[in-house]
């Protein structure tokens, strides 16, 4: 069947685990579209080292939800199958994006769990585990709602104030902006990402971008910042015209350690430079916002 789709480039569905699972799985470039044809064509051959690795994106949602006409969003997951997968090497995983009322002392716990479960994976078959492990902490957050109801709130607030855990936790935040021409908020915005050992990249012109990476409470203290806060000055308010476009967490670390700002204003530089780091496809979703 698959010489009738070959002008279909954009995705690749598994259509058996979508008959027994109901999950949607999208490869999200070309060459790993190449590939997981070819892995359907020979699903017993194993991957070797020289073949690129397959990105894989799915949403998943409770089994509630699936039988509900409530649509939370559910949570959009990509999940790496590197050369090697998965005999040698295991899935790598990243949360792009939970439902908005989701806790993040949870999405960070989430992060971690799945992250562990597919190394836990090693040898076998990890997606349709990963996607079910997955599953169950969010049923396991929908139960704790109609359970607890408000108390959640509360119980999230006391979970936040433990920062140990957030603190080993990876993440980016990927932030747009109108422009970013003056050269004492460009320092500032250096100076501040570095102040909180973030790594990344600063792009300058119209429009500005910057990425940040580095522990989550640091991620997000660097948001609270650059968006304007009376207790930190130096931030840039609301008519700055910025907007915290994406954020991942992830299990390691991808961009340079030291954040910098890049020479020149050019978006295809940070192109390139995210297809370095192994972080293009965010790129593409948050800032250029292709859509695949």
């Amino acid at each position: 069947d698959d010489d009738d789709d070959d002008d279909d480039d954009d995705d690749f569905t598994n259509e058996s685990n979508q008959a027994e699972h109901n999950e949607d799985f999208a490869v999200t470039t070309p060459k790993a579209l190449e590939r997981a044809r070819s892995i359907a064509d020979h699903p017993d051959e194993t991957m070797s080292f020289d073949t690129p690795r397959i990105d894989v994106e799915t949403v998943v949602r409770s089994m509630s939800e699936k039988n509900s006409d409530n649509d939370s969003g559910g949570v959009r997951l990509r999940i790496c199958l590197p050369p090697g997968y998965p005999s040698t090497r295991y899935a790598e995983v990243t949360v792009l994006s939970t439902p908005k009322n989701f806790p993040r002392s949870r999405r960070d716990d989430l992060s971690t769990q799945i992250q562990h479960r597919a190394r836990e994976l090693l040898g076998t078959e990890a997606m349709m585990e990963i996607v079910n492990e997955c599953r169950d902490v969010l049923e396991d957050w929908e139960n704790d709602k109609s359970v607890h109801g408000v108390s959640e709130e509360v119980r999230t607030a006391n979970d936040d104030c433990d920062t140990t855990s957030n603190e080993t936790i990876i993440a980016r935040r990927w932030i747009w902006v109108h422009h970013i021409t003056n050269s004492g908020r460009r320092k500032q915005i250096a100076t501040e990402a570095r102040s909180l050992d973030l790594g990344g990249f600063l792009k300058g012109g119209y429009p500005g971008v910057v990425v940040v990476e580095g522990a989550s409470a640091s991620c997000d203290e660097f948001v609270t910042w650059i968006k304007g806060n009376k207790s930190r000055p130096g931030g840039f308010g609301r008519n700055w015209g910025h907007h915290v476009r994406g954020e991942a967490t992830v299990e390691a670390r991808h961009l340079p350690e030291l954040f910098r700002e890049l020479e020149d204003d050019d978006m295809g530089r940070l192109g390139a430079l995210c297809r370095e780091f192994d972080v293009e496809d965010e790129f593409r979703d948050f800032i250029l916002q292709h859509k695949k």
